[in-house]
C-alpha cells in the first residue's frame, strides 16, 4: 500500500476524469483515491459524482467484489429484473456474475466504490493515457467492447431487461443505513456486519461502527492488516506513529498502514465504516456476545479482551465493551 496516503480528503484525488462517455451532459465526475494491492486487490477507494439521468448500463464482472456507498442523493439500483432506490447511506455489494446496472435520480448523486480484486484505478489511469492518444478510437463499440473483456467486465449484447419495482429487502445486494446482517450492542459502541466474509471470498468482512463521544480504540505495532475506515459522519481523532495527530470528519478516509501503532477517539457521536475488515470480527462479536451474557465482567477486562482479539486474528483493541 502507499503508506503515504493516511488522511484523504474527498479532494485529495490521484486522478479525476469524466466516467461517462456516452454523449449525455452534464458528465458525471469519478475521483480515485488509493489503488488496489496485495494478492487480492484490496481496498481500492474511487467515487463517482452523478448528474441525474446518468447510468452505468446493465453488465458483470468475472472477477472483483463492488461494495458502494451511497454518501450523498439517490441510486437507483437494477439487477435480475428488480429495482429499488438506494438512499445517502446505504450499501450496495455486488459479486462476480451479478448482473447490475444503476441510474442517478438525483444531481449530486455520490456512488463511493470500495473494490476488491478488480483493479478499476489502474485501468481508469491507463485509460486517460489512451484517451490522450487515441481519442477517436476509444470509443467505438469494437474497442470499448474488447477493452471490457479483457478487464474482466462484460457489456451485455441484448436489451436491458424490464425491472420491476421492490422494496431494498427484495433486493438482496442492498444494504440499507440501518439494516445489518447481525448487529451487536455493547457500552459506546454498536457493531453492525453490513457484508459478510463468505460474501468477499474469504478476504474480509463489512462493518458499521456507530460510536459515542470519547469512545477509542487502538492497535499496536505489530498490528499485520491495513484498514481503510470512511467517516460517514461525526468527526474522530486519530494518532499514529510516526506522524502529528490528525482530526478526521465526515467524508474523510482513514487509511491506517499495517504495523504501525495507532488510535482513533471519537470527537462526538460518529458512524464508521470499516471497508476492508481482514481480521476475524464476527467471529470475536460471536464470543464476546456470550460473555457479555455469562460473564458480563469480563469485558471491562483488557487482558481478557486482547487474548481473544488474538485468538480470533483481530488486532484491534476496543478500549470499553
Amino acid at each position: 500500500m502507499d503508506s503515504t496516503r493516511i488522511h484523504i480528503t474527498p479532494d485529495d484525488v490521484l486522478a479525476d476524469i469524466d466516467e461517462l462517455v456516452d454523449g449525455s451532459e452534464p458528465r458525471s465526475r469519478c475521483k480515485y483515491y488509493i489503488k488496489p494491492y496485495g494478492v487480492n486487490g484490496i481496498n481500492e477507494a474511487c467515487e463517482a459524482n452523478y448528474y441525474i439521468g446518468n447510468r452505468i448500463p446493465y453488465h458483470e464482472h468475472k472477477a472483483g467484489f463492488e461494495t458502494f456507498l451511497v454518501d450523498g442523493g439517490s441510486i437507483e439500483v437494477m439487477t435480475l429484473s428488480k429495482k429499488s432506490t438506494a438512499y445517502k447511506g446505504d450499501l450496495v455489494h455486488f459479486m462476480p456474475y451479478m448482473p447490475h446496472a444503476i441510474h442517478a435520480l438525483e444531481d449530486n448523486s455520490i456512488w463511493r466504490a470500495f473494490h476488491q480484486n478488480l483493479w478499476l484505478v489502474d485501468l481508469k489511469v491507463d485509460e486517460i493515457a489512451i484517451r490522450d492518444r487515441h481519442w477517436d478510437a476509444v470509443f467505438t463499440p469494437a474497442f470499448k467492447k474488447d477493452k471490457d473483456l479483457r478487464e474482466g467486465s462484460i457489456r451485455f449484447d441484448y436489451l436491458f431487461p424490464e425491472c420491476m419495482d421492490v422494496p431494498a429487502s427484495e433486493i438482496p445486494c442492498l444494504r440499507p443505513y440501518d439494516y445489518a446482517i447481525k448487529d451487536y450492542a455493547f457500552d459506546g459502541i454498536t457493531f453492525k456486519l453490513k457484508v459478510a466474509r463468505w460474501e468477499t471470498q474469504g478476504v474480509k468482512e463489512v462493518w458499521q461502527l456507530r460510536l459515542s463521544p470519547g469512545y477509542a480504540f487502538s492497535w499496536d505495532e505489530v498490528h499485520p492488516f491495513p484498514h481503510l475506515y470512511d467517516v460517514f459522519s461525526g468527526s474522530v481523532r486519530v494518532t499514529l506513529e510516526g506522524m502529528e495527530p490528525f482530526t478526521a470528519q465526515a467524508r474523510d478516509l482513514v487509511h491506517i498502514p499495517r504495523f504501525h501503532a495507532g488510535r482513533i477517539e471519537t470527537l462526538e457521536d460518529a458512524v464508521l465504516l470499516d471497508m476492508g475488515c481482514q481480521g476475524f470480527l464476527t467471529r470475536l462479536m460471536d464470543e464476546l456476545n456470550v460473555c457479555k451474557t455469562k460473564e458480563p465482567a469480563k469485558l471491562k477486562d483488557k487482558a481478557y479482551l486482547r487474548e481473544m482479539m488474538v485468538k480470533n486474528d483481530y488486532h484491534v483493541l476496543f478500549e470499553a465493551l
